[in-house]
């Protein structure tokens, strides 16, 4: 029930585009790419995968510590570092860091929650005839030496 990982391994996206937090948004972001999102965003943001080469199966997003996305967010693995004010739906995982918040209902492959992440609102997990679905809570352990 407790997934218990490394900050190193909290983050696996890797994003062909990144948005630093200096980027503010409004309208509809949608994209063939990974992203990864650090700036201020009011509207709805996909990820699509690389329709280019026949995929069409969502990409990867992840939302940084500073990001901020008011508006639904659709993605195949989303990663949340900042706020998300809206619904987020995902064929693959939904992983809330400890400084993350999703403020909205999810309908998710799999969850993850790491302690001191928020979670407001309605889910559902889902899973394909192939796969299990699993929700975990993350416990991150912290070694100190005995004095």
């Amino acid at each position: 029930m407790f997934d218990k990982r490394s900050a190193r391994e909290a983050a696996p996206i890797v994003a062909e585009t990144v948005l630093s937090n200096q980027i503010k948004l409004e309208g509809r972001l949608q994209s063939t790419s990974n992203i990864r999102f650090d700036g201020e965003m009011n509207g709805d943001l996909t990820t699509e995968g690389d329709l280019s080469v026949g995929l069409t199966t969502e990409g990867d997003l992840s939302v940084g510590e500073h990001g901020r996305v008011k508006g639904n967010v659709t993605g195949r693995n989303v990663v949340v570092g900042g706020t998300i004010q809206g619904n987020v739906t995902t064929t693959g995982r939904l992983e809330i860091l400890a400084t993350g918040k999703v403020f909205g209902d999810i309908v998710v492959g799999s969850l993850i929650i790491d302690e001191g992440g928020i979670l407001r609102g309605k889910s559902a997990v889902h899973a394909d005839e192939s796969a299990a679905s699993t929700v975990s809570v993350g416990v991150r352990a912290e070694v100190g030496a005995a004095a």
